[in-house]
């Protein structure tokens, strides 16, 4: 075994390592030890406990009071490990969760993320194709009301009249065309109503989700959004929420 063989297999089992604590430890464990992990410079351990924390506390109709200095504290760190899409995703997620009395502050950093995100796909070598599509799952108490859908800070379709019909077995395209080589931010908001006679189950709201994704010069990429609806916070009660997934 080469010396080169040998480091790389060390990063992966160290890297195996973080993941398989990450799992096992409880959300207040990971919390605690990613904070303590980026005050300590410690960035790729950071970012696995928080996110880990992030995905065990924070998707329910009651996120952990913890959810918003977790998220700003990932913005942080993917910024540190050049990550700007990341980081611009960390930053606009903490936006949409409690408390509120540093928003300013926040926007602040997204504007300068988004700076530094255009500047980098200024100078990228080579585009790729890539196609935005969507599928409303939500349950028959909800009516979607409308769909808007942003690429690296630009909106890129808006579907208002019309929405109910991507209720639908098959995904819709709402948007393909060719991007810069390198990473990207992805914003959908959708908006559902309920329907008449369903108000004690049915949670109406407007969602707001970003991500980040990757595109590669000349090579297809596709990013399949779903609207489906997730445990609300009242007993029996449903909610909107939105997911993606790279296709």
């Amino acid at each position: 075994m080469n010396d080169l063989t040998a480091r790389f297999l060390a990063v992966v089992a160290a890297a195996g390592l973080v993941l398989s604590c990450s799992m096992g430890a409880s959300p207040g464990e990971l919390y605690e030890r990613g904070i303590t992990e980026a005050r300590a410079d410690q960035w790729e351990p950071a970012s696995a406990d928080l996110e880990a924390f992030a995905s065990k506390a924070c998707g329910s109709a009651q996120p952990d009071k913890r959810c918003r200095a977790a998220q700003l504290a990932l913005g942080r760190v993917f910024e540190h490990l050049g990550q700007a899409a990341r980081a611009w995703v960390a930053f606009d997620t903490a936006l949409t969760l409690p408390p509120h009395d540093d928003d300013a502050t926040t926007r602040d950093d997204l504007a300068r993320l988004e700076q530094r995100l255009r500047d980098r796909q200024s100078g990228a070598a080579g585009r790729g194709p890539v196609m935005v599509r969507y599928r409303d799952e939500m349950t028959d108490e909800f009516t979607a009301r409308s769909v808007l859908v942003a690429i690296d800070f630009r909106p890129v379709h808006a579907r208002n009249k019309g929405a109910a019909d991507l209720r639908s077995p098959d995904f819709t395209q709402l948007w393909s065309g060719s991007l810069p080589a390198g990473d990207h931010v992805l914003v959908i908001e959708a908006a559902h109503a309920c329907r008449p006679g369903s108000a004690g189950r049915c949670i109406a709201s407007q969602v707001h989700r970003s991500w980040s994704f990757t595109s590669e010069a000349h090579t297809p990429a596709g990013l399949d959004v779903r609207a489906v609806a997730e445990p609300g916070p009242g007993a029996d009660s449903l909610r909107p929420a939105l997911e993606m997934q790279p296709h």
